[in-house]
C-alpha cells in the first residue's frame, strides 16, 4: 500500500477499506500532486460507491495513468508523466460523466438506503486511487 506514504494531511481525507484508499473527487488533484512530490507514480483508480453497508466500483469510470508510459523510462520521468496524465484524465472524466448518476444507476439499492437514512448521494461518491514506488514497479 504505497498510498500510505502520502502526507498525513492527504491520508486524513481518505476512506480506507479493504486495504484501498479512496478520496473525494475534489481531493484527487491534491492526492495526485502529493504522490508526485513524494516520488510515487500515480497508477490511477475508479469511481466507487462507499456507504456504511456497501462498496462497489464503477470500473467504466476509471483512470489508467500508466497505460501508455514506457516502463524503460527513468522512474522520475514515469512519476511526472503519470501525474500529468492523471490530472488530464480526471478533467476528461469530470466533463464526460455525471458521477452521482453513475453511482445511482449502478447501485440503486444502497443509494436508496442512504437517502432513506437521511444521507446525501454526495456522501457516497468516492474515487479509489493507487500509487506505487519504484520498488513496487
Amino acid at each position: 500500500m504505497s498510498e500510505a506514504l502520502l502526507p498525513p494531511e492527504i491520508l486524513a481525507k481518505a476512506d480506507v477499506r479493504h486495504d484501498e484508499y479512496a478520496w473525494r473527487i475534489g481531493d484527487l488533484p491534491e492526492v495526485i500532486e502529493a504522490a508526485r512530490a513524494r516520488g510515487l507514480r500515480n497508477i490511477g483508480g475508479q469511481l466507487q460507491i462507499r456507504t456504511e453497508d456497501a462498496i462497489g466500483e464503477c470500473d467504466w469510470v476509471q483512470i489508467d495513468a500508466c497505460q501508455l508510459i514506457p516502463p524503460m523510462l527513468p522512474w522520475e520521468a514515469q512519476v511526472e508523466m503519470a501525474a500529468n496524465v492523471a490530472l488530464q484524465d480526471l478533467q476528461l472524466l469530470k466533463a464526460e460523466f455525471d458521477f452521482a448518476r453513475e453511482i445511482k444507476e449502478a447501485f440503486p439499492e444502497p443509494v436508496e438506503r442512504l437517502i432513506a437514512a437521511g444521507g446525501k448521494i454526495e456522501d457516497a461518491i468516492w474515487f479509489v486511487w493507487y500509487a506505487d514506488t519504484q520498488a513496487d514497479a
